[in-house]
């Protein structure tokens, strides 16, 4: 549930700057000639803690293919969206560029990332991450109207290596790809445990958010409920995966039971700011035994 265009005014509250201050300071970026790890097919797992409105994850994460577990123990829907600052940028120079108006600068690029984790619960995310600097944020709005990030939800962290070749992702069965504005899947779901790749082919940033609606509703109840996030969802989350740049891929893995389900895009389109599902990214689809 991710709202990009208004990353720079979130930021300017001043959410951003107190999390910088934060007694757990990132380790800067290995140097040529120390010891390091190249990037590595075999997954890395890392735990991201959410609360309200906090993350805790490591500060260094080794290069290569990373297995996330977003795990919220917050009172509130949580997603862990990842940035990378290419062009050796730093958190200052993140600070300083998100205090501007206009869109997000080149050298931030979106990764994807576990998202939309209910209450108590997990989900999980695989990405392949290059050595860099990197920041993790939760765009997702409290009741009160107010985006997490601005509450001091954002994190950076160190991706230790050299090089800048990526590691491929794991092969999978699933694909689900995200173009202006629909979701196309590579075949019928039916239950079961699944694994997704996530590819973002249209020409902007778009996420994934996937729910299992509760019996009667649709996918205009869960659009409605996220509009103000007040009562009980009409839906569970089910997982997804959080903004990715145009050419950008990340997976999620999610366990389907039979019902009905929805795919929802929250990011602000690029022309008039309206969420894409308002253009009408979102999705209803059914799950057969």
């Amino acid at each position: 549930m991710a709202s990009c265009r208004n990353l720079a005014a979130a930021l300017a509250i001043g959410g951003l700057l107190v999390a910088c201050k934060s007694d757990r300071q990132s380790q800067p970026a290995e140097q040529p000639g120390e010891s390091s790890q190249a990037p590595s097919s075999t997954a890395h797992p890392v735990t991201i803690t959410a609360s309200d409105f906090k993350f805790d994850l490591p500060d260094t994460i080794p290069a290569g293919v990373v297995a996330f577990d977003l795990v919220n123990q917050g009172k509130e829907f949580h997603q862990a969206q990842l940035f990378k600052l290419e062009d050796g940028k730093k958190m200052a120079d993140f600070a300083a560029a998100m205090k501007g108006s206009g869109p997000p600068p080149s050298w931030l690029k979106h990764l994807g990332g576990p998202n939309a984790a209910g209450p108590g619960q997990t989900i999980s995310g695989v990405n392949a991450l290059a050595p860099g600097n990197y920041v993790v944020l939760c765009f997702i709005p409290s009741p009160d109207g107010q985006s997490h990030v601005a509450k001091g939800m954002v994190r950076p962290f160190t991706v230790s290596g050299t090089g800048s070749e990526v590691a491929a992702l794991p092969p999978v069965v699933d694909t689900i790809r995200l173009v202006d504005y629909d979701f196309q899947l590579s075949r019928p779901l039916k239950a079961g445990s699944h694994t997704f790749l996530v590819e973002n082919v249209g020409p902007q940033v778009h996420e994934l958010v996937v729910v299992k609606l509760a019996p009667g509703k649709t996918i205009q109840d869960f659009a409605a409920w996220a509009e103000h996030l007040k009562g009980p969802p009409p839906a569970e989350s089910v997982g997804g995966v959080a903004g990715l740049d145009k050419g950008a891929a990340a997976q999620f893995s999610a366990d389907l039971t039979p019902g009905e389900y929805g795919f929802f895009c929250f990011v602000p389109d690029t022309k008039d700011g309206k969420p894409h599902l308002a253009h009408g990214m979102m999705k209803q689809f059914k799950v057969e035994s």
